[in-house]
């Protein structure tokens, strides 16, 4: 075998076993092979299997009934080159290299030689299937569903999820990527590792922000089960702190498969018994933010069910370290998550649990969060007077200095975020005038792509309110263009809800403009149930 070759098959086989341990058949793994080898489908399955020529041979040589086949290396290659060169195999010897492999017959020859067989030949490749003789396959490529959440009471270690396997096309498109992009085969060989545990191709992007030894530390500890140290948790705590800004570069769909795989490493980190306190209280407090963050995410994509779960996942790991400040975020984003639902009842009920737990925080910008979403929520309720109060109250501590007290997941919240949410109070208070100015002042600062997006959302229902339709739209269409390069399902639901108050302008030539482009970017003008 040349040089070349050998470090191919080396290749293969580490990523083969990779896969395997993920739970992926040999099928799928050949077919993840595809996408990077422009090879014979006799030989993607040998590099599947991680088989040189003379081991496949010899395989194929004890399974042959008869006792008479002799198989050499040489003929094997030239079987596997066909039809670019060497020769074809007779159908007999295909069926049996499906023994060999497992698998069917005809997935072991392209269209173009299964054409060449005669009609006998092709009905034995048809009706030949080993794939029952490999009782571990999956029967599906679908990952496993993850489980359900963990109560107040539960220890970190009872809720640890189960690892989120990363679909066939994205393991393809990681394959695709690594291949185009990393030259070295140990590089490549190592990013394939650290990408499958956290997620899949989304995960290069965190990835390459990492130095070398960073990369072979955080391999370290997803291989071994050797004592955690204090580099290894700032590193999960620096990838946890990366997560979160790809979010507001990327959205919730492509990050959410790296929160959930980098939770599910922590998870696993947690399972050791070598961890000592300190840094087991670091790894809690990790995974009860990477849980919050996942229940962002789920929400951010409509998905409730799956944030509530994170949420209260979150919750567990929380009160386990006994963090009032992570406690009160969490029951805040529960809050939040219920007023976006209109579930205002719900919604008041958590934000009165983290006023609570805000007093015990020493944090002032935890507590501006909690007072600017509980003046959102009171708005909702009706409770203009109240809801005002809770701003200037938001407002006054978010212009405070920030301290050490101050968590670094709440990086994004300034005294302007107050601004933008006075806007939304002032358009549920009735005052559309004092909303547009406020709009104004908010857009005119630098924000998150989504917050820009919502905000010029509350612009337009200020707009609508004073019926200046044609000004309404404009702000629905650059809200639209945000939509289109942001994977947030609930910034597009809130299109549709805008949109909805423009309904008795239906016929007026500007709301159906605006409804052609809506269609034309597969945004539908009726809230989903």
């Amino acid at each position: 075998m040349s040089g070349e070759g050998l470090h191919i098959l080396l290749e293969c086989r580490r990523r083969g076993e990779a896969l395997r341990a993920m739970g992926y058949t040999f099928d799928e793994v050949a077919d993840m092979f595809s996408v990077c080898h422009d090879v014979s489908p006799l030989r993607l399955y040998r590099y599947a299997y991680g088989l040189t020529a003379a081991e496949a041979a010899a395989r194929y040589n004890d399974l042959d009934p008869a006792g008479t086949a002799a198989l050499r290396e040489s003929r094997l290659y030239e079987f596997e080159h066909w039809p670019q060169r060497g020769m074809r195999p007779i159908a007999r010897t295909i069926a049996l290299f499906a023994h060999v492999y497992r698998t069917t017959a005809r997935r072991l020859v392209g269209d173009q030689v299964y054409a060449s067989y005669s009609v006998r030949d092709r009905d034995l490749i048809d009706r030949t299937d080993h794939r029952s003789s490999h009782a571990t396959q999956r029967s599906s490529g679908v990952p496993a569903a993850l489980p359900g959440h963990a109560t107040m009471g539960q220890e970190v270690e009872a809720a640890r999820p189960a690892a989120p396997v990363p679909g066939f096309k994205d393991c393809a498109a990681l394959l695709r990527a690594l291949t185009a992009e990393e030259a070295d085969v140990k590089r490549r060989d190592l990013l394939f590792e650290l990408a499958l545990a956290l997620g899949g191709a989304p995960a290069l992007v965190l990835l390459r922000h990492l130095s070398p030894p960073e990369k072979d530390r955080l391999a370290t500890a997803i291989r071994s089960s050797t004592r955690v140290d204090v580099a290894t948790v700032e590193l999960i705590e620096k990838l946890t702190a990366r997560c979160r800004r790809l979010d507001d570069e990327f959205g919730p769909a492509k990050v959410l498969p790296v929160v959930e795989g980098q939770r599910n490493l922590v998870a696993d980190l947690l399972h050791r018994e070598s961890l000592l306190p300190a840094l087991r209280d670091r790894l809690i407090r990790a995974y009860a933010e990477l849980s919050q963050l996942a229940g962002w995410l789920h929400h951010d994509l409509l998905d409730h069910p799956g944030a509530r779960r994170r949420y209260q996942e979150g919750l567990a790991a929380a009160h386990q370290i006994r963090d009032p400040t992570l406690i009160a975020y969490l029951h805040t984003c529960l809050a939040n998550m219920s007023r976006f639902q209109g579930r205002i009842g719900e919604a008041l009920d958590h934000i009165y649990a983290a006023q609570g737990w805000a007093r015990q925080s020493p944090s002032t910008l935890l507590r501006s969060v909690h007072a600017v979403d509980l003046a959102r929520i009171l708005a909702a309720d009706g409770s203009a007077r109240d809801s005002e109060h809770a701003l200037v109250q938001s407002r006054h501590l978010a212009e405070r200095p920030r301290t050490e007290a101050d968590p670094s997941y709440l990086y994004w919240w300034t005294a302007a975020g107050v601004e933008r949410h006075t806007a939304g109070c002032m358009v549920a208070w009735g005052r559309p005038d004092d909303a547009i100015r406020t709009a104004e002042r908010a857009l005119s600062a630098g924000m998150r792509k989504p917050a820009r997006g919502r905000t010029l959302l509350e612009y337009a229902e200020a707009l609508i309110d004073k019926r200046e339709i044609a000004a309404a739209t404009d702000k629905i269409r650059e809200a639209v263009h945000i939509t289109v390069s942001h994977s947030s399902g609930r910034l597009a639901d809130t299109v549709r809800q805008t949109r909805a108050r423009l309904q008795p302008w239906a016929g007026n030539k500007h709301v159906r403009t605006l409804d052609e482009e809506l269609h034309s970017l597969g945004i539908t003008t009726s809230r989903p149930v």
